[in-house]
């Protein structure tokens, strides 16, 4: 059966059972002149979101799945215009939104229980968005793309409309999350970089501001800079001269000579692979390498809460590749090979 390519707001519901860990399929039977979908199953490798108190959803292949946790019934939204690539939801809102994978994609955003559509988002992305994500509050979702254009995009979704975008090559950005406290702040990070991004507002003039975070090194020691630039301890009575900078001597100055560093002169840094916000609009980072980190957002400053080291376990190895972290009235709960909680205290 032949389909209008545009035709994008499709929905179907049925009730049935899932299937964790199948391929997404789906069945289909005829209803009077058109297709129906009788039932949908498979499993995602995307998360899980919750779009209200009750139900969770998440896309496979074509459909977004709805599954209501008391009744265990599941509601199924068509994506006509191919599969079903990042989405996201609003909880206070009972909203969701996916992309389509497709050249040129579009975001759809949807009601809950509705699932009637309430916007169709089109950028200037080329292939393929990567990540969304809705504000804690008002109207905005920020969209990323990967290649080719690197670029951050924050809409208002109510009224279809780009606030403001930035392209940041070279980031490929792996989580992205809003402040809950302040919507106008955010948080990008990879597996070698984060950025705190700010959101100024002058009228109905929307930008971006961008601060990277200097995270520490592997070992969770703290580099320090100017010392290795500028050392302040150096011989004076040598036959051959005093033991000048590296920046002196490739003849640099200004600005070009604070910064300079050999290529060579390379320094492993940690590797991100989670962060949380936190009420006091810090940020908690879990490392590759085992180490939770707290980043204070508005001076940047890097604290290490805790080291690998300080988790032993029987066969020596180290927490590594954090899959979850959470925070609790308690303080941080972070999950990954093994689990382990610590107090908001970094001195306990």
């Amino acid at each position: 059966m032949s389909q209008d390519p545009e035709r994008d707001d499709v929905t179907a519901s049925a009730t049935a059972s899932a299937s964790a860990s199948a391929p997404a399929s789906a069945s289909a039977h005829y209803s009077g002149s058109s297709l129906s979908v009788k039932w949908v199953q498979g499993f995602p490798s995307q998360n899980v979101h919750f779009v209200n108190d009750q139900t969770i959803c998440y896309p496979s292949g074509n459909f977004v799945i709805f599954i209501n946790l008391e009744t265990k019934k599941k509601t199924v939204l068509q994506c006509i215009n191919g599969i079903v690539g990042v989405m996201a939801t609003n909880v206070p809102s009972e909203v969701v939104a996916f992309s389509d994978r497709r050249f040129k994609p579009v975001i759809y955003i949807y009601n809950f229980p509705s699932l009637t559509r309430k916007n169709k988002l089109k950028g200037d992305i080329l292939l393929d968005y990567t990540l969304l994500c809705f504000s804690y509050c008002g109207t905005y979702l920020a969209s990323y793309s990967s290649l080719p254009e690197y670029k951050l995009a924050l809409w208002n979704w109510e009224a279809s409309a780009i606030l403001c975008k930035k392209s940041n090559p070279g980031m490929d950005v792996s989580q992205m999350s809003f402040n809950p406290m302040n919507w106008h702040q955010m948080c990008l990070s990879s597996s070698s970089a984060m950025s705190v991004w700010t959101i100024e507002r002058s009228n109905q003039e929307h930008h971006f501001r961008i601060r990277s975070v200097k995270l520490p090194l592997e070992d969770a020691t703290f580099l320090n800079e100017p010392d290795m630039l500028f050392p302040t301890t150096l011989p004076k009575d040598l036959i051959y001269g005093p033991v000048l900078p590296l920046s002196a001597i490739a003849g640099l100055v200004g600005e070009e000579a604070e910064t300079f560093r050999p290529k060579d002169d390379i320094y492993p840094l940690l590797h991100p692979t989670m962060n949380c916000w936190t009420p006091s609009s810090d940020l908690y980072v879990g490392c590759e390498e085992g180490h939770l980190l707290m980043i204070n957002t508005e001076t940047l400053k890097v604290t290490v809460l805790q080291k690998a080291e300080e988790f032993p376990l029987p066969d020596g190895a180290p927490l590594i590749n954090p899959l979850t972290l959470v925070y609790q009235k308690d303080g941080i709960l972070a999950s990954g090979i093994v689990m382990y909680s610590t107090s908001q205290n970094p001195s306990l």
